[in-house]
């Protein structure tokens, strides 16, 4: 999967034809490397999304919804300086490189015309986002790049924008069938696709395999082995797509999964993949990359949270498991109660300074002689004391130690709920929640400082699902949200479902002075329980939801975020069902 030159060119044609003409509105940036422009055009407003994220960097128009920050990053409040009400005048990609540039008109502090750049690079770990004036005067780079960052090229505001140093290859759109076939001398041992990729800038090597896929009916086969007026009808082919703007944006889906995507359609996988095209290059964009960017970004956003709570798992499983041994050595005290017993029947037949003696152990059946370790300093008396004292200590510490086992598998219990939250975080605000929670509950003194948040005191954001027959289905993503929504949110008339003995969210069908709802509602109510839980990744069949009245739901004293209690329930059978959750999901 790659984010080429031919992808950009595609990208381009489509925003050029969307956005030209449109006015900024508002500007937002959720993440430190991804920007979200919203231009007014024809009548509606679209969100252009601009990402520099090393890993998954895009540009393309998008609906996704995401949380900002409650005070805005610095490039952000740049380009609402340079760019708010500015309109797009062209957008355009620079000598079939990874890069595309927003050309706008604004108006300058005097109200005077003036003419701004948002030169977007979409180059895998070095993606960017870089505002200039018209003469290419940088005003602000969304990540500026200095001498320690790198030698050849630095990215600063008040330097004149230069673009990535050149590669040594040629651009394809420029080659010739002459240059073309000329070129090929000398590399005939090497694999075609290989060879594409060492000579012409732009190409993915996904492009590049295609391209010989299409001229020799493999992947990996030799220049030397393809005709040269073969491999130039491919090649032009795919050029041409760029050239006259036929593209056919794909994506290719193997067992289930979204594997590439690309500009042109692609056939090299055979019959082992699905191949789904789209109309729109942005919707492909956003289908490709919203699950897989969101997940890696929560997790990178999330590392301190997922350290700390690591960390505490693997404390509380070996406490567990030293306590759990110290417990089990505890059932030996009756021994030593016997031992004690022994020695307090035999008193007249020990004499003190004996370092052992063998007694008959009328405790057993058998009645077999059994030797006691003494003393030597000690009376018989005391040796007795001796072994009752261990006894009691062992009775004690057997009560104490399922106690703290208790405590301790409880606050297991706790870390991977905090676990399964952060699976299903989706944004900034939802982890700063996580972030207060664990600082309630003491964790947060282990984290960093400087990654700890400060929470909006602000009403925490539901899930909210709509059923068949259209009755309310309210979800929360974390403990805090979870507590909100069972003791605030619920009316004692609604349903709380909640999968059985296993981490997950807390689910409210919500028909407090409604009919009651069909079992088809319920069924569905389960589910999203059942999906929005640790179970639901297992693929496994038949979850147990338990659901009840949210009036029968209690929290103990004390207890840690999202943890209740209840004795009365049903119980529902499920499987976990992304589509149907998605399907019943409230845009």
């Amino acid at each position: 999967m790659a984010f080429d030159a031919g992808m950009v060119a595609l990208v381009t044609h489509e925003l050029k034809n969307t956005l030209c003409g449109g006015r900024v509105d508002k500007i937002h940036q959720p993440e430190r490397d991804e920007t979200d422009i919203f231009v007014r055009v024809g009548g509606k407003t679209l969100k252009l999304l601009i990402s520099a994220s090393s890993g998954s960097p895009r540009i393309n128009i998008s609906q996704e919804v995401k949380d900002n920050p409650s005070t805005p990053p610095a490039f952000c409040i740049l380009l609402r300086k340079h760019l708010m009400g500015a309109k797009i005048i062209d957008i355009y990609q620079r000598e079939f490189e990874r890069m595309l540039v927003i050309e706008f008109e604004a108006r300058d502090d005097m109200g005077f015309v003036s003419e701004k750049k948002l030169i977007c690079e979409i180059i895998g770990k070095f993606s960017n986002m870089i505002l200039t004036e018209k003469n290419g005067k940088i005003l602000g780079v969304a990540k500026p790049l200095d001498f320690t960052d790198s030698e050849k090229r630095q990215l600063l505001s008040g330097m004149i924008y230069e673009m990535p140093p050149k590669q040594d290859k040629q651009n394809p759109l420029e080659v010739t069938k002459t240059g073309f076939i000329s070129a090929l001398h000398g590399f005939e041992e090497l694999p075609c696709d290989k060879y594409l990729i060492r000579s012409y800038f732009g190409f993915s090597p996904l492009i590049a395999r295609e391209i010989t896929y299409m001229s020799s009916g493999n992947t990996d086969t030799p220049v030397g082995e393809i005709p040269s007026d073969i491999l130039w009808s491919e090649f032009s082919r795919i050029v041409d797509v760029i050239k006259n703007n036929d593209y056919t944006p794909s994506i290719v889906k193997i067992d289930g999964r979204l594997t590439e995507f690309s500009f042109v359609n692609i056939k090299q996988y055979g019959k082992k993949a699905e191949v789904i095209t789209y109309e729109s290059a942005s919707r492909l964009i956003e289908e490709y990359f919203i699950t897989r960017d969101t997940a890696e970004r929560v997790r990178s956003r999330a590392q301190d949270i997922f350290k700390t709570m690591t960390n505490a798992e693997h404390r509380l499983k070996k406490k567990i498991e030293i306590q759990k041994k110290e417990l089990a050595d505890c059932e030996e005290k009756e021994k030593f109660k016997e031992y004690a017993d022994l020695i307090t029947a035999n008193l007249y037949a020990i004499k003190q300074g004996q370092s052992r003696v063998t007694l008959i152990n009328y405790y057993s059946e058998e009645m077999e002689e059994v030797t006691l370790e003494l003393d030597t300093r000690k009376t018989p008396v005391k040796n007795a004391q001796h072994y009752y004292k261990k006894y009691a200590k062992m009775k004690n510490a057997e009560i104490e130690l399922a106690k703290q086992i208790e405590i301790a598998e409880k606050e297991l219990e706790y870390v991977y709920s905090v676990f399964d939250a952060l699976g299903r975080a989706s944004g900034a605000v939802e982890l700063e929640e996580i972030r207060n929670e664990l600082s309630k509950t003491g964790y947060a003194s282990r984290m960093k400082k400087k990654q700890m948040g400060s929470v909006k005191k602000s009403k925490p954001k539901l899930m909210e699902y709509i059923t068949s027959n259209g009755y309310r289905v309210l979800c929360g993503k974390n403990n805090i949200q979870n507590d909100y929504l069972t003791f605030e949110v619920a009316e004692k008339l609604d349903y709380w479902f909640h999968v059985k003995n296993a981490p997950g969210s807390h689910v409210v069908l919500v028909c407090a002075g409604l009919p009651e709802p069909p079992a088809e509602d319920f069924t569905e109510a389960a589910i999203i329980a059942a999906t929005n839980s640790s179970l639901a990744e297992g693929g496994g069949k038949n979850i147990t939801v338990d659901y009840t009245l949210a009036k029968n739901i209690k929290k103990p004293p004390s207890s840690k975020p999202g943890y209740v209690t209840y004795a009365t329930n049903y119980a529902a059978y499920v499987t976990p069902d992304k589509e149907i959750c998605k399907k019943l999901l409230k845009q």
